[in-house]
């Protein structure tokens, strides 16, 4: 793999961002290298995750959860579509509305319809609305003809595996279990990439490189190759109140389907369905062990805090990360609030989760380590996904990532 000029670009990472710029430089005839540390896997297990530290712990009994596979966190998220405010772009001359238009008329992306709305979601939103909260539909990026009520299979939700096949049809290649170490440099200029595969070290070189490989392995990355990169990151904590809904047939119905976004005091509230292995994790986490068999009578809510930049990334791809006594306060106030709309809706024996973390980012963030176009202090290296988010985040970040990585084909 060691061959010079055999590639027009590489793209390392195979997430939603990864995946958008692999498929849209393939369908136009550019030679595409998709290099993936992970294999294709959907599945849940939690010991395999701890090892691929897919499952990370951040200190003080937190940890964090992203996705090093094929299709990166797509494959374990809950296909929820934000679009982020427009004012954390423009001030970078960045206006992704034309990218958000493309999406949406490519791919799923709508408010599910009532009837394939579950019952404790139901539940939940007639309490909140009841109780005068903004609580609305979600976008989510479901083929809901796919659905029926209490049928929601794993092919109907959109994950970033079908554009990396889109891209291979086209004529990518695709290189998985390739551990990307750095970047090669030469002179201001980025050429090629120095990886492990099955013990291994190889290089392969090319006139494009894009980073892609998450919020925490693209600055990793870049450190390693002697680029720095701001201090700091976001992680998105998370905590999830449950409790038991009496006559209701919970437990199988579509996450997130309707919530509300709390800007001002930066959380969001929704209805959380897990799948069941990770239902009894959490409720163990929260030593609640004798509810760990309520997995179809319980409604739960899920707060997830916008935590403010901090932290450290290790040389090893290890985090650690403090939250703030702001983070703190937000988070207390969202589960107050999440506590009042389940109790209101005749939810009892509720209970606290531990916090945990999702979609860590901005540690390469835009107008820190890369700029608007998202290219490097070094020619031919861009960096595309969830680091470069500019500011705390918050809020589900794929269709961001979607439409920047769109942004970015158009100008490789």
């Amino acid at each position: 793999m060691n061959t010079k000029n055999a590639w027009d670009a590489i793209i390392v990472g195979t997430g939603p961002a990864g995946a958008t710029v692999a498929r849209e430089l393939a369908i136009r005839k550019k030679k595409v290298l998709i290099m993936e540390k992970g294999k294709l896997d959907y599945s849940i297990h939690i010991p395999s995750m701890l090892k691929n530290k897919e499952m990370l712990y951040i200190g003080k009994g937190k940890t964090l959860v992203r996705g090093i596979r094929t299709g990166g966190t797509s494959v374990l998220y809950y296909g929820t579509a934000y679009e982020p405010p427009k004012e954390y772009f423009l001030q970078y001359g960045i206006d992704l509305s034309g990218e958000f238009d493309e999406l949406r008329r490519e791919l799923p992306v709508a408010p599910l319809r009532d009837e394939l709305i579950g019952p404790s979601a139901k539940k939940i939103m007639q309490s909140a609305t009841g109780l005068g909260y903004p609580w609305r539909k979600l976008d989510k990026f479901i083929y809901q003809d796919k659905c029926a009520p209490g049928h929601f299979p794993d092919q109907a939700q959109w994950n970033a595996t079908e554009y990396i096949t889109e891209a291979i049809e086209a004529g990518a290649a695709m290189l998985n279990g390739a551990d990307v170490k750095r970047v090669i440099l030469s002179g201001k200029e980025a050429v090629g990439v120095e990886y492990i595969d099955s013990g291994i070290h190889q290089k392969v070189y090319a006139p494009k490189i894009v980073l892609a490989a998450g919020g925490i392995a693209s600055a990793q990355i870049l450190n390693n190759s002697g680029i720095n990169t701001p201090e700091g990151f976001f992680c998105d904590p998370i905590i999830t109140v449950h409790g038991v809904g009496d006559g209701i047939q919970a437990g199988n119905e579509i996450p997130m389907a309707a919530g509300m976004i709390c800007k001002q005091e930066g959380y969001i509230l929704t209805d959380i369905t897990l799948p069941r292995l990770v239902y009894k994790l959490f409720t163990a986490q929260a030593l609640r062990f004798h509810r760990l068999f309520d997995h179809g009578k319980t409604v739960s809510i899920m707060v997830k805090v916008r935590d403010s930049l901090g932290g450290r990334i290790t040389k090893k791809g290890n985090v650690r990360k403090e939250f703030t006594d702001q983070d703190k306060r937000k988070m207390e106030n969202g589960l107050a609030h999440a506590t009042k709309i389940l109790e209101h809706a005749g939810v009892k024996k509720i209970f606290r989760t531990a916090w945990t973390a999702a979609h860590p980012g901005g540690s390469v963030r835009i107008g820190g380590a890369v700029d608007s176009n998202l290219q490097t202090e070094y020619d031919n290296l861009y960096v595309c996904d969830c680091s470069v988010l500019p500011t705390e985040w918050g809020l589900p970040p794929t269709f961001t990532l979607l439409a920047l990585a769109k942004r970015l084909a158009k100008r490789l």
